[in-house]
This record gives structure tokens, sequence and C-alpha cells, in this order.
């Protein structure tokens, strides 16, 4: 069974409904990512305590990283922090939710990985 969950797209519906089946199964939430929603990203950050974030757009990233200061959230950016977020060491299973094209690279390399 899944212990650690590493979830891309975690604002949209698909993810936050996965957010919230994880958390009553009582998952470790590793990795989060999103495309530029950081006020609930933030707010998903601070609850799972997750070692690392991606924001796909790097201008709010760099938003999400002064937010998130007072934490030991590593917050990444972009197509190649979509990708970290998908090898995290700390996940066992990746649950892709990102919409379109973006989404395949990420999930290539959770592939790869064995994810």
């Amino acid at each position: 069974m899944t212990e650690k969950l590493s979830i891309l797209g975690s604002t949209g519906s698909i993810g936050t409904q996965a957010l919230e089946v994880a958390e009553k199964l009582s998952m470790k939430i590793s990795a989060l990512a999103a495309y530029g929603n950081i006020e609930l990203l933030e707010a998903q950050a601070r609850k799972y305590k997750p070692g690392l974030v991606a924001v796909f757009d790097e201008n709010k990233a760099k938003e999400l990283k002064i937010k998130l200061a007072d934490t030991d959230v590593k917050v990444l950016s972009g197509m190649d922090g979509l990708c970290e977020a998908a090898v995290s060491d700390e996940a066992d299973t990746v649950l892709n939710s990102v919409v379109g094209m973006v989404g395949l690279k990420p999930t290539l390399c959770a592939i790869d990985e064995k994810k």
C-alpha cells in the first residue's frame, strides 16, 4: 500500500480530493505541485508539511518561497520543479492530475523512477 504520496496538480479538484483521501488514510504527503494557485498551495504546504512544493509559474513560485520562508518546505519552479516533485525520493506513489501536455514529462519522469 502507498504510504507516501506526491500529488501534482494538488490545487485542482482531483488533487484536493486526493489530499482528503490521503488524510483519511493517514498517508504522508511528500511533494505537492500546482500551476499557480499559491494561496491554496501555501495552505496545503502548511497543513501537510511536504518536503517540497513546485509551482509551474516561476513568478508565483518566487512569491510562494517568500510566503513559506518560515517553514522547511523547499519551493521549486517550472517544468524542472514538477519533475523533481514527480521523482521525490520520499514518495512511493505519484498522482498526476496536471492538465494537458504539461503533465506528460513529469509522468515520464515518475515512470522512469518506478513510481
